[in-house]
């Protein structure tokens, strides 16, 4: 059985091209497998005053299989996390340092508290429920651990 469904598989993959829509795959597949997840759309976080007032913003992010990661908007990912296929989706929640203080986290042991490296301890506890191959490719996605921080 699984060898016939990894040659049906081949055949399928090999007649589409990445320009295909859901409709040729449909066509491909004889519709034997529904198709109840619909793309993502990315979004980019504009943190409000409230946000600043509180320190912190929560970013959301949908990372497929093969490392691509998108961050999407909080509604978005509320709608969507439950129609994501398991295995190859994952969805990530992270919360986002965007004020200075130097009130550590909870679970937080380094000994200087910086937006950065609290950002960077976000990041890591986040990770924590993905993959151990998709973890490293999600660390290395965030450059600017001080993103959205409020300047004086």
């Amino acid at each position: 059985m699984a060898d016939e469904l990894e040659q049906y598989g081949r055949k399928i993959n090999s007649q589409i091209s990445i320009d295909d829509t859901a409709n040729t795959y449909n066509e491909l597949s004889g519709k034997k497998v529904k198709q109840s997840f619909i793309g993502l759309t990315p979004y980019y976080p504009a943190p409000s005053d409230y946000d600043y007032s509180i320190g912190f913003i929560y970013r959301q992010f949908v990372m497929r299989y093969d490392g691509s990661i998108t961050e999407v908007s909080r509604e978005e990912g509320s709608r969507k996390k439950g129609l994501l296929p398991i295995g190859l989706y994952y969805y990530v929640v992270i919360k986002w340092r965007i004020v200075d203080s130097i009130a550590p986290p909870v679970g937080y042991t380094t000994q200087q508290v910086t937006t950065s490296r609290v950002n960077a301890f976000y990041i890591r506890e986040g990770v924590k429920n993905l993959p151990l191959p998709l973890q490293r490719t999600f660390i290395d996605y965030f450059y600017n651990l001080e993103a959205f921080k409020l300047v004086d």
